[in-house]
């Protein structure tokens, strides 16, 4: 297992699914605030991480690997309206369906953490919302002993 979850796995189960909407690079927030979208685009971001030493197994690092991460909505609107907040609902079901319980080798099932309407950009007319999830797997390290 990897101490790293890799969020490429999620960015393959979002193509594979039914949602109308385009997967998006970025390598942070602040570049998808920036970046006008003239249709529905989705972003897989890292959050956070946490290891914690779990001192199970004796002559071995035990820890506890928990990732939080978030796929960002980000549509295309000139101002908060009935349409836009349809589509953001439907387009957050489909993102919390498809991500939520999938379950990938040396880590636990991904859980929904929490979702959040982020901003509504003036600047680039895009309405950001962030489904947050976070996922918890075991690491295993071998003590070294170093000359």
């Amino acid at each position: 297992m990897s101490f790293n979850f890799d969020l490429n796995k999620v960015e393959t189960v979002l193509k594979q699914s039914a949602i109308r909407a385009t997967l998006g690079f970025s390598s942070d927030f602040n570049e998808v605030r920036k970046r006008a979208v003239h249709s529905s685009h989705l972003f897989v971001l890292p959050l956070a991480e946490d290891n914690q030493n779990t001192n199970q197994v004796l002559g071995l690092d035990e820890y506890q690997v928990h990732e939080t991460f978030a796929v960002m909505i980000v549509i295309p609107c000139l101002t908060g309206n009935a349409t836009s907040n349809a589509e953001i609902k439907e387009l957050r079901g489909q993102v919390k369906e498809a991500i939520a319980g999938c379950q990938f080798q040396g880590w636990d099932p991904i859980k929904l953490d929490k979702g959040r309407t982020v901003e509504l950009n003036k600047e680039t007319n895009n309405l950001i919302y962030q489904c947050q999830f976070s996922v918890t797997g075991i690491h295993t390290v071998t003590v070294k002993v170093m000359p």
